[in-house]
């Protein structure tokens, strides 16, 4: 039997073994550490760029390269880019990665700059997406500047005090739809009170945080998970999901902002850790009302 086909077979073999593996880590971490497209992004482009250094430490096999990117790229796509488009870059810059690796310790031996020179490419690359791309691109994506009216709805208080169920003439109403088993919810929820701490003095400016049924969620529930929580900010139930509907939303989180007149002024859908200006953002819209 002639051995370069064997001998290729087995580099490809552990590519598909080296391509679960990235597989496994770049999703354990989204899951057990944190969702932040960033986080995802460098444990990707970390793992893809280290094995493809290794499959091609004797030869390039671009087919072996091919396998060991398709099944991250397929889940990327799947889970990713199904709900925010705008993160294509994510999968070009894994494949550079995988194409560098794959030259690397061939070119390191013969021509080192272009070697040093290519990995810098990364780098830089990398750096504009994570820094400036990726941030920009989700605040365009998740917010809705609008003035539109403002559908009627009625809320059910959970939480003690004054609880706003409904918008006011008068007053800024923000309304965050919620869910206590969506992990984007509970990871939007620091920078939401921070965002109401941080407008404690414009006293005419309300929060609620509403759950609903559609989320598997009840009254009792959602007033456990505050209390666990230490949540401060205003508790109120969706029976049926109905308020949420009723704006257009399709999941959670989702967040209007109703200026003193009634009008929605802003939606926006999603939460993700990597949206840096979520809390100056809505800070300075809020103002400005």
């Amino acid at each position: 039997m002639d051995e370069k086909p064997k001998s290729a077979w087995k580099v490809r073999l552990s590519a598909v073994g080296l391509a679960v593996l990235a597989l496994i880590v770049v999703y354990g971490v989204a899951v057990l550490v944190s969702n932040d497209v960033r986080l995802i992004y460098w444990d990707g482009a970390v793992v893809l760029f280290c094995a493809a250094i290794w499959l091609g430490r004797t030869k390039e096999d671009w087919f072996a390269a091919v396998l060991l990117v398709f099944p991250l790229f397929a889940s990327f796509a799947y889970l990713v880019l199904a709900n925010i488009p705008v993160l294509w870059p994510n999968l070009i810059l894994w494949a550079v990665a995988v194409a560098i690796g794959l030259v690397f310790v061939r070119t390191l031996r013969t021509r080192r700059d272009l070697a040093t020179g290519l990995a810098v490419m990364l780098l830089i690359g990398s750096v504009w997406y994570c820094v400036w791309y990726v941030p920009e691109e989700l605040a365009r994506s998740f917010n809705r500047v609008r003035d539109a009216s403002a559908p009627t709805f009625d809320l059910q208080p959970v939480s003690g005090g004054g609880v706003p169920v409904s918008s006011k003439r008068g007053e800024i109403l923000v309304v965050d739809f919620f869910s206590t088993t969506c992990a984007p919810c509970i990871a939007e929820l620091p920078e939401l009170a921070a965002v109401r701490a941080d407008l404690s003095n414009n006293h005419d400016i309300e929060f609620v945080l509403v759950a609903s049924d559609k989320g598997d969620d009840t009254p009792e529930r959602f007033r456990a998970f505050a209390e666990r929580r230490h949540l401060t900010l205003p508790l109120a139930f969706d029976p049926g999901g109905k308020a949420h509907d009723s704006f257009g939303f399709r999941g959670v989180p989702a967040l209007a902002v109703l200026d003193r007149t009634g009008r929605v002024r802003l939606t926006r859908q999603g939460y993700n850790a990597a949206e840096t200006s979520f809390r100056r953002d809505l800070v300075q819209f809020l103002k400005t009302l």
